[in-house]
């Protein structure tokens, strides 16, 4: 008997064995093997949910991060046109663009350290126009904000608006006390 035949005679009997001649063979796949796999597929999705609410998280806190960084540009803004409104003697005027809050062309002082972008967009804020000169910023992002309380006294105005484009920062004189005895400045009213 050839070994072909040998193998044939033994599977038409029934007896499987191994090609290495031991008795036994695997056979079909257990329950058990079932049961690996639903847990194997289980954890799989546990893994991706938790992973949902981990990313979730994650870009609420770059949001909160993006927001900080917004409120800080947005008030080196305000503060370099003040500065530059009160930079030299003689009639109090805006700036005409953001370069001049860079190199102020009166004076050659720097009242912004760099045309900073709106952290929410990454492109350059919006200016707010006052005749042909600019009083102040905004983002022109229309972007819900997720801060809505707990704003500086300044910007106590931000509790009650929904979305980034509505924080506005501008420098306007008829916010600023009054000193005593003096009259107030006198800006180009916008």
């Amino acid at each position: 008997m050839t070994r072909v035949d040998r193998r044939m005679s033994h599977t038409q009997s029934g007896l499987l064995r191994h090609p290495r001649g031991s008795d036994h063979c695997h056979s079909a796949p257990s329950a058990q093997s079932g049961f690996s796999y639903l847990f194997a597929l289980f954890t799989i999705v546990l893994v991706g949910l938790s992973m949902m609410g981990a990313n979730l998280q994650w870009k609420t806190m770059l949001q909160r991060e993006r927001e900080a960084e917004l409120l800080f540009r947005g008030d080196q803004y305000r503060r370099a046109i003040a500065a530059y409104v009160y930079g030299q003697a003689g009639p109090l005027q805006y700036p005409l663009r953001v370069d001049d809050l860079l190199k102020d062309p009166r004076t050659s002082k720097r009242y912004l350290r760099t045309a900073y972008l709106d952290p929410i967009t990454g492109r350059p804020f919006t200016t707010i126009p006052c005749v042909d000169r600019i009083k102040g910023v905004h983002s022109p992002s229309e972007a819900p904000t997720l801060k809505r309380d707990n704003f500086p006294p300044e910007y106590a105005q931000f509790n009650t608006v929904t979305t980034y484009r509505e924080w506005i920062f501008q420098y306007d004189p008829s916010q600023e006390p009054v000193k005593p005895g003096l009259p107030p400045p006198p800006l180009k009213r916008c």
